[in-house]
């Protein structure tokens, strides 16, 4: 029988590498921990929100990256809006389902954090084009 921590990371390594794509023209996310937890908590946070959360069934991975794309806006946390603007991309989300997604978040988390976050979604396209015309 096969050990469940096991399975949560193979299941939570699949998603990863569906959202963050080797070759995709923005990096997967790489975050620095404090070295005393550095392992734990990458082992912990993987499992937990790719394996356990991403990983379950009743939305589609598109549909999750689109509400995660919302909730990052709202929340002011650019450096991971890139990643799962990037995710989004890789899951087949089309750049005006991520813009209408943003957009979303102007009237429940005002406009700054709407403006801050299509400033991110520009930035990742032009990565994507540029990666295109190579």
């Amino acid at each position: 029988m096969a050990n469940p921590k096991d399975e949560r990371m193979e299941r939570a390594i699949a998603t990863a590498m569906e959202l963050f794509k080797p070759g995709s023209p923005v990096s997967a996310p790489s975050f620095e921990y404090p070295e005393e937890i550095a392992e734990d908590w990458s082992k912990f946070s993987m499992s937990t929100v790719m394996g356990d959360v991403w990983g379950r069934p009743g939305l589609a991975k598109k549909e999750r990256a689109l509400i995660t794309i919302a909730l990052l806006t709202a929340l002011d946390k650019p450096q991971q809006l890139r990643a799962y603007i990037t995710g989004g991309l890789n899951l087949g989300a089309s750049r005006e389902e991520i813009c209408e997604a943003i957009m979303q978040v102007s009237v429940y988390a005002g406009f700054p954090a709407a403006i801050q976050g299509l400033g991110v979604a520009k930035e990742i396209f032009a990565a994507f084009d540029q990666a295109a015309d190579k």
